[in-house]
């Protein structure tokens, strides 16, 4: 589907819009310093109201995806300079090994510091949470409430690291994971390895060494990454072969 094609009917067009300029904007369709179509032109293109097109256009320059300047037209941005983290929900990432890897680094690096601050301040009722948590999963046999509590597991942690600025940063991290499917599916594909991370988490926390936490967890989520960008890259490749 191109940007020549009309949308389909849909509730809100509006998002419709959005979502399509969105993606051909982080896909690279339109480069860094590229300008979008005339207004008219594109709004005739996607089969949409130029006030629809504007609506869409406007969210987009709060996303720093695009400029629009009077009389200049609507230029495309450089997203590594001017775009959230958000964007990574409308990326191929399954596809991209190099934004998976820096994905999953980031989340790492706030999993680590979480833990790290629970150890100094979670009281014993977050580690009584964390650990009726860690056994329901033992014995779950709903994948789909696996993944759910594997997320609720996380929250626990962040309550009690009682840091709020990493937990809105958690907040930003969960629709992007949301967004692909196969990274979701392939966090929890080894549950014998997903067990073992509640009990090394728990664990360190209730240690109360923030520093010792740090090493341990590190390590751990390093070789469990690396097993991630496995299964994702196998999982896309039985993917392809499937729709072939």
């Amino acid at each position: 589907m191109t940007l020549s094609t009309p949308l389909a009917r849909v509730p809100r067009p509006v998002d419709a819009v959005l979502d399509r300029l969105r993606r051909a904007v982080v896909s690279g369709e339109y480069k860094a310093g590229d300008y979008l179509p005339p207004e008219r032109q594109l709004a005739a293109s996607l089969g949409v109201s130029r006030l629809t097109l504007r609506a869409a256009l406007a969210k987009l320059e709060s996303e720093g995806l695009v400029r629009a300047r009077q009389g200049d037209g609507v230029m495309v941005l450089d997203v590594m300079q001017s775009a959230g983290l958000g964007v990574l929900a409308y990326v191929d990432i399954a596809d991209r090994a190099d934004l998976l890897r820096s994905f999953l680094e980031l989340r790492r690096a706030v999993a680590v510091e979480a833990v790290a601050l629970a150890c100094e301040r979670a009281v014993p009722s977050d580690v009584s949470a964390l650990q009726r948590l860690a056994d329901a999963q033992a014995v779950e046999t709903n994948h789909q409430r696996y993944l759910e509590r594997d997320t609720e597991f996380a929250r626990l942690v962040l309550s009690a690291s009682q840091s709020f600025a990493t937990s809105l940063l958690f907040n930003t991290l969960t629709p992007i994971a949301s967004a692909h499917p196969e990274f979701l599916e392939a966090l929890v594909e080894d549950k014998e390895r997903s067990l073992a991370g509640y009990t090394i988490t728990i664990s360190l926390i209730q240690a109360k060494d923030a520093d010792v936490a740090r090493t341990v967890l590190r390590k751990a989520l390093e070789g469990a990454d690396a097993e991630v960008l496995k299964s994702v890259a196998r999982r896309r490749r039985m993917g392809k072969r499937g729709a072939k």
